[in-house]
């Protein structure tokens, strides 16, 4: 249980998608008084691609008591299967303990994951819908910052957390481009729902075809009679696709389909996107990149960053739902450890820029880990020719074979052994804020 009365710091959280309120949820556990604004109206954006909680990720929403309702909001998924591009099976990658697969029995939408976590902490934090921040001024006031919305509000808190998107306008307002690096993977990502047909093959799976001409389509169970429908292809540089209009983008992204046009009068999957994506209602297409910000917070230590406007994996590193939870926590964590109303610091007004501080020497390590990929990731995935298609295929299913073998799996477990997976998560619960009926059934 949240604690109905929080005495504490003011904090204003900006975004309102997954590491919003998840660092919303947890500062309120320690008595943090928290505003989240969010510029999406009227409520949480629904949809939204799959997110996956993996490892540290799952041990937040564990902690939280959120595990049981994300296992049971998951997608329905049952596995992966790599298809040719008329949609005859390749490689069938089941959902299992001992198989590799790139479903988790953990999927679920980005939409419906916001939802629970707004669900988590609407009675305890102000949600502010239709708005954002246009300006931050850590000097005008001096015991705080004072920001400028949108809306036309002018308000001051004694900190910020901008836990925005990749490109986030607020993160511009407090950081110098120096402070942030954009490393491009050289990927364009369309993303689309669209209806579930009855003659959609496999339509409880991940089906992966990839398409000559270094690109990959593939759709996923979406939830509620939808299905997701991804499309990648390489482009060294940005071409701007991102920033043009829908109907243009639109465009942009049937012209990949039709690269190669034998395929456009004979594979079904690729009609089958290619109308779905005429008809979609909810379309998002993005030059993938990582974004590794040099600090994690200001020269003035009351504003600070988590989520994707601060170390985002990409989806091609599957780490970005980890990402953010694990910031998330880890910030409140040293801000309530350093500056919150249970620690003896609070008797000054605590030290809000070494908890900053703290989160920053133990989250960028963390994060640069859980950002790197394996060499030649993502275009060793995205072969040029039938023949190197068929030899992925090839390699996947092999590597499928050899997995099934224990002492395989020791081999490959000691060598490709995933450091970022046995850091263990501090324990921030002596800082909580507990109430009144908690505190009795303590001291009974």
């Amino acid at each position: 249980m949240l604690p109905k009365v929080s005495t504490g710091k003011s904090v204003l959280i900006s975004g309102g998608s997954i590491a919003g309120p998840a660092i919303a949820w947890w500062l309120q556990r320690y008595g943090f008084r928290t505003t989240l604004v969010e510029r999406w109206p009227g409520g949480i954006r629904p949809g939204g691609q799959n997110i996956d909680v993996n490892d540290q990720g799952r041990e937040v929403v564990r902690r939280m008591g959120l595990e049981p309702a994300i296992l049971a909001a998951n997608t329905g998924e049952k596995g992966s299967v790599l298809t040719d591009v008329e949609g005859n099976e390749r490689v069938l990658l089941p959902l299992g303990e001992d198989t590799i697969s790139p479903t988790n029995e953990t999927e679920i939408l980005r939409g419906t994951s916001a939802q629970l976590l707004y669900d988590a902490t609407a009675h305890h934090t102000e949600w502010r819908f239709g708005d954002q921040i246009t300006s931050l001024d850590e000097q005008v006031a001096a015991e705080g910052v004072k920001v400028g919305f949108q809306s036309g509000r002018e308000e001051v808190y004694d900190l910020v957390v901008l836990a925005d998107g990749v490109g986030s306008r607020t993160r511009k307002l407090a950081f110098s481009p120096d402070d942030i690096e954009f490393k491009r993977l050289g990927i364009y990502i369309a993303y689309f729902t669209m209806p579930i047909e009855p003659t959609d093959p496999r339509s409880d799976h991940w089906v992966i075809t990839n398409l000559p001409g270094k690109r990959c389509l593939s759709f996923r169970p979406g939830g509620d009679g939808l299905t997701q429908a991804f499309l990648m292809w390489t482009s060294p540089e940005s071409a701007g696709y991102e920033k043009l209009p829908i109907a243009q983008q639109i465009a942009a992204i049937r012209e990949q389909l039709e690269a190669d046009p034998k395929w456009m009068g004979t594979s079904k999957l690729v009609q089958r996107a290619a109308k779905g994506l005429e008809n979609t209602a909810d379309l998002y297409l993005e030059y993938s990149g990582q974004v590794k910000a040099k600090r994690l917070f200001t020269q003035g230590g009351k504003v600070g960053m988590i989520g994707d406007a601060a170390y985002c994996g990409t989806p091609v590193s599957g780490a970005g739902t980890t990402l953010s939870l694990v910031g998330a926590y880890i910030l409140a964590g040293e801000l309530a450890k350093h500056a919150g109303p249970a620690t003896a610091a609070a008797d000054n007004g605590g030290d809000v820029k070494a908890g900053f501080q703290a989160y920053e020497s133990w989250m960028a390590p963390f994060a640069a880990g859980l950002q790197n990929l394996p060499p030649g990731v993502p275009q060793i995935a995205l072969p040029t020719t039938n023949w190197g298609i068929r030899v992925l295929h090839t390699a996947v299913g092999t590597a499928l074979w050899l997995s099934k073998w224990k002492a395989v799996q020791w081999v490959a477990g000691w060598v490709f052994r995933d450091e970022g997976a046995q850091v263990v998560l501090s324990d921030y619960s002596e800082y909580e804020i507990k109430s009144s009926a908690e505190s009795s059934e303590v001291d009974a």
